[in-house]
């Protein structure tokens, strides 16, 4: 194999300090700054693809298709019979003029901004916190901007992402058929949800050392926003409440309640406090957090690993406690509103015949409803297993794999213990979703069997092992395009299952998308057969991109 002189690109030019003797070009501090803009926006890029194809596609296919979905006046007038049942608005949030495509689609935002709200968070604490862990900020500290100046570009780049992504919103939905100003006001407000918890974890990135502990505190902090909504839902609690929590506000922009100012102001004023709370804290030095005391060791000395399986473990091991952390609290919630959801359709016989026909039966039942929930966590593992692809990608990008190849670790060594770790990781996250779904019907007594809850994570196995295969595969024939391919690929196989019967294309298309094969476990027996096919994709996809890695050369970013 030829030999790879590694091409280093990124911070290091950025940078670069003026050197006029040497005829190297200085730049002004406004220069340094808009190259770091510029460089955040590169790392933003692939990511924000993915989540604005995501969330507006999805978003934009509820609008498409809600005629069709709602074709006649009896399956309408099921859907209105939502308003105000707690259980539905404990997961969809605050449900206003759901008969209408308007009502429709930001009914689905209780939801969608949730995903948001973490797309925001992640986002922020990867470029500030996580970056400065890694050591990737100290040659943007050396140069000519200043640590305020630095976070400005970060948080710069973000808002440009988040206005992009209320831009697309507003484009497509006026396109589906809504209302202009609701499109608008819908895609401000989402763009806001995202821009808002991104500051949070901004705040938090300045507040404690560790990403880790930064993740930890927006996600108590979401988690709490979350629990107000729900405690809002309840029939007897006061309208106020839904005012208390930034997931709440969404519910208002409906033209019906005439509150869209109210709305904006809420999330423009959350958002400059957030703003300048974090540029207060800012000028710190680097590797140190304000809750650390002055002579605590705020960075702790990594425990010695055990070889290639041991690093992969360790690398691996973040991830898998933010994504099992997500994952587990949906499968809780669901698992805990599981009653009042299966009352609820209970005593709605439209509504159960519908979602039987969807592929949903038992609605009625807390095995049918937890059918129904584990079908969106296993949109989140899939995603969780396609960020593991992205991640191997990474370590090539970043030139890290460098000290291990040089040393003896093959490269198919190499490859197959990441992937094979990765699998182990979705594993881990799909048992614990499984477990933590039993519990919540547990405590609310009217419990699934735990062998139920733990079938119904381990149905999820073989879609998330499918997207991390066809991730693996990307990564050895396309590695420059790892994560916009695989993002792309998990999102659409989604949206054909979600919009595609709507809009009537050929059954032979529909079942080219995995989350069609998706039985609704417990209420249903798993679809062994299917599964059988993605473990083998799955596996061949492995297969394929480790050959491929073995005879290439390694690829920078």
């Amino acid at each position: 194999m030829p030999t790879v002189v590694p091409r280093r690109r990124g911070p290091e030019t950025i940078s670069s300090p003026a050197r006029a003797s040497h005829g190297v070009e200085s730049r002004s501090s406004a220069a340094v700054w808009w190259r770091t803009y510029t460089h955040h926006l590169r790392l933003l890029r692939n990511g924000a693809i993915a989540w604005i194809v995501g969330l507006a596609g999805i978003s934009w296919g509820v609008a498409v298709t809600f005629e069709d979905r709602y074709s006649t006046p009896e399956e309408l007038a099921a859907f209105a019979e939502f308003e105000g049942v707690p259980a539905f608005e404990a997961m969809l949030g605050r449900l206003v003029g759901v008969t209408t495509v308007e009502g429709g689609v930001l009914s689905r935002w209780g939801m969608f901004g949730i995903l948001a709200a973490i797309w925001g968070m992640l986002a922020a604490v990867r470029l500030l916190r996580r970056a400065e862990e890694d050591g990737h900020l100290e040659p943007l500290r050396a140069g000519a901007t200043s640590p305020r100046g630095l976070l400005g570009s970060v948080l710069a780049a973000m808002g440009t992402v988040f206005a992009v992504f209320g831009a697309v919103i507003g484009v497509t939905h006026t396109a589906a058929g809504m209302d202009a100003a609701t499109s608008w006001a819908l895609g401000g407000a989402a763009a806001l949800v995202a821009a808002s918890f991104a500051a949070a974890g901004a705040l938090a990135s300045q507040l404690t050392p560790s990403s880790r502990r930064a993740t930890g505190i927006v996600g108590i902090a979401l988690g709490v926003a979350l629990a107000v909504r729900i405690v809002a839902s309840a029939s007897a609690t006061p309208e106020w409440v839904w005012w208390v929590t930034p997931l709440g506000w969404l519910g208002f922009l409906h033209e019906l309640d005439q509150a869209r100012t109210a709305v904006f102001v809420a999330y423009l004023g959350l958002l400059v406090v957030l703003l300048v709370a974090t540029y207060l804290l800012a000028d710190r030095d680097l590797h140190a957090g304000r809750l650390a005391a002055d002579d605590e060791v705020v960075r702790r000395t990594p425990r010695p690993v055990a070889g290639q399986a041991g690093l992969a473990g360790r690398l691996t091991a973040g991830a898998l406690r933010t994504w099992g952390l997500v994952t587990g609290l949906v499968a809780l919630g669901f698992g805990l509103l599981a009653r009042d959801f299966s009352e609820a359709v209970a005593d709605l016989e439209t509504m159960a015949e519908l979602t039987a026909m969807l592929g949903y039966p038992a609605m009625g039942t807390p095995e049918g409803i937890i059918g129904f929930a584990f079908s969106l966590v296993g949109i989140v593992l899939a995603v969780f297993a396609a960020g593991q692809a992205v991640a191997i990608r990474e370590e090539e990008a970043t030139w890290r794999i460098e000290h291990l190849l040089v040393r003896p670790v093959g490269r198919v060594r190499w490859l197959v213990t990441r992937t094979a770790t990765a699998a182990v990781a979705v594993a881990l996250a799909a048992l614990l979703a499984g477990v933590l779904g039993w519990a919540g019907t547990a405590l609310v007594g009217t419990p699934i069997a735990l062998t139920d809850g733990v079938l119904a994570g381990v149905n999820l196995i073989p879609i998330a092992w499918l997207a991390l295969g066809v991730g693996v595969a990307v990564v050895g024939l396309l590695p420059r395009r790892t994560a916009p391919v695989t993002y792309t690929l998990v999102i659409a196989a989604y949206l054909l299952d979600f919009v595609g019967g709507m809009l009537e294309l050929p059954e032979a298309v529909l079942d080219l998308s995995p989350f069609r094969h998706l039985a609704a476990v417990p209420a249903a027996d798993p679809n062994l057969g299917a599964a059988v096919i993605m473990l083998a994709v799955a596996f061949a996809g492995a297969v394929v991109g480790v050959t491929a890695f073995r005879s290439r050369d390694l690829q920078e970013a």
